[in-house]
């Protein structure tokens, strides 16, 4: 298992101009994603890592961006899933925050690295830039997308 930051994006793990309606959607989407690409041996102890993070507190951080993640040993390799909503929607029934941009992270349970916070806190420090969100919220291209979020991460 390769536990390190490079490679966290993949091309197909970016999905672009989706039609989801809630967080149970996107999660979902994203983690069936995963599971087609093989990076979890066991999606349903992963989707409860998720889940059960988000009951601690929401992960909607503002600016239409929500950054659920999960710890678990059902992750093979850290990576990081990118949704782009078609339309902004409510990411918690009891909360205010609306999302149209999800970045779920994964990483194995023995993450010594802290992975998870490398990523959360690169990607935080973009989202307050505008141009940044703006581009992701536009983007049709997966390709585009894809060299963008690697920059991000990588530098």
């Amino acid at each position: 298992m390769k536990n390190d930051a490079t490679n966290v994006f993949q091309k197909n793990m970016i999905l672009l101009d989706s039609e989801v309606k809630s967080q149970d959607e996107a999660i979902s989407k994203l983690i069936q994603q995963a599971e087609n690409m093989d990076l979890l041996s066991d999606v349903d102890l992963f989707r409860e890592s998720v889940n059960e993070r988000e009951k601690i507190a929401s992960t909607a951080v503002g600016y239409n961006i929500a950054l659920p993640h999960g710890k678990s040993n059902s992750v093979k390799s850290p990576f990081i899933g990118f949704l782009q909503s078609k339309k902004s929607f409510k990411w918690n029934e009891d909360g205010d925050e609306f999302v149209t941009l999800i970045f779920m992270i994964a990483v194995p349970e023995d993450d010594s690295n802290n992975l998870h916070l490398k990523f959360i806190s690169r990607l935080s420090k973009k989202l307050l830039d505008e141009e940044f969100r703006e581009f992701l919220t536009e983007t049709k291209s997966k390709s585009e997308a894809y060299k963008f979020l690697n920059d991000v991460i990588n530098n």
